[in-house]
């Protein structure tokens, strides 16, 4: 969706600058002849005829959002109690599940997105960051767990919706490298023993050659 509306933003400036330049072309500078010779072209007045609705739309969008658009929100209330209102802040929320994703130090919280209602319905997105490889399903899923209920302590049960966004680790860790290396060590070690041993129990007799020597 961010996508979209990045593109939709870029074509609404594009247009715009495209219709500003040729209308005014025809007003003022050296090239006010050529820019209205221009615009009896079929193809070149369809395309100014484009941007400006293009243009248009795009600033009666600007001009609704700007009217409806509803405040942001700072502030939710999680409960009522004899009439009053305990409320909690986007940023007390965000730094919660910060310190719950940081809690065991494998993992920081790179951002963390609060979307909030004046009456609830918050909605949690942590970009998390592993300091090292870890497995994305059973920690994703334990991490998961602990926000729900680290976060139903501050929010209650206004918290709608938890997403994690795994990014690449700090570092990388070639586990099964290790624990091979981990499973050859110790099978090799009574192999490398029983040879030193085997090598320790042979014996060279001298006394023949001794007695040879003396005969002689």
């Amino acid at each position: 969706m961010r996508g979209f509306k990045r593109l939709c933003t870029v074509l609404f400036v594009l247009a715009d600058l495209f219709a500003l330049a040729a209308l005014t072309l025809t007003w003022y500078g050296p090239w006010t002849e050529a820019a209205t010779s221009l615009l009896y072209l079929e193809p070149y007045a369809l395309a100014v005829f484009a941007c400006l609705v293009v243009s248009g739309f795009g600033l009666l969008v600007l001009l609704v959002r700007a009217l409806f658009a509803g405040k942001r929100v700072r502030t939710v209330e999680v409960a009522t109690v004899d009439g009053g209102v305990i409320s909690v802040t986007r940023d007390a929320i965000a730094a919660q599940a910060s310190h719950i994703v940081e809690a065991d130090g494998t993992c920081t919280a790179a951002r963390v997105r609060v979307d909030a209602k004046p009456r609830g319905h918050v909605r949690v997105h942590v970009r998390v960051l592993p300091r090292q490889t870890v497995d994305v399903v059973v920690k994703g899923a334990e991490l998961h767990a602990e926000l729900v209920d680290g976060l139903a302590a501050v929010c209650g049960d206004t918290v709608e919706d938890v997403s994690l966004e795994f990014v690449e680790p700090e570092s990388v860790t070639l586990a099964t490298q290790e624990d091979a290396a981990e499973e050859v060590a110790p099978a090799e070690a009574p192999a490398a023993k029983a040879s030193e041993d085997a090598t320790s129990e042979i014996t060279v007799s001298m006394g023949p050659a001794r007695e040879s020597e003396k005969e002689a």
